[in-house]
């Protein structure tokens, strides 16, 4: 009997946390945001903190332009983020597929630059 109520409390539990991830709030507008799309958009935004600072215009609109890209919201991120906050158990195995990404980045070669005006062999 109580191995039963242990399921049912775990099942209930996961339908808790399905209900934050693909609903804001109390309402009816849906904020799906799938685990590779989540993934996708960290890892886009990381990189692009790289590339400039948070909080500038132009990271601003690039952001936007990214997730705009990807048919993202700026909410659905942050709802994502703090439900995996929240539960850190649902975190740990995005996180390490975060990290797999951002280093596969890192080991791809710089790209070259060809000369447009390839030097004088005379």
């Amino acid at each position: 009997m109580r191995a039963k109520l242990i399921i049912v409390g775990v099942v209930v539990a996961a339908f808790g946390v399905a209900y934050l991830l693909f609903f804001k709030g109390g309402s009816t507008q849906a904020l799906v945001m799938e685990q590779d799309t989540f993934v996708k958009a960290y890892v886009e935004l990381a990189s692009l903190a790289e590339r400039m600072p948070i909080g500038t215009p132009e990271y601003d609109r690039e952001k936007a332009r990214i997730l705009h890209e990807m048919g993202v919201e700026p909410e659905q991120v942050e709802k994502a983020l703090e439900v995996y906050n929240e539960h850190p158990e649902l975190w740990r195995p995005v996180w390490d597929r975060i990290q797999e990404e951002l280093e596969k980045r890192q080991e791809l070669p710089e790209p070259t630059t060809i000369p447009t005006n390839p030097p004088d062999s005379n």
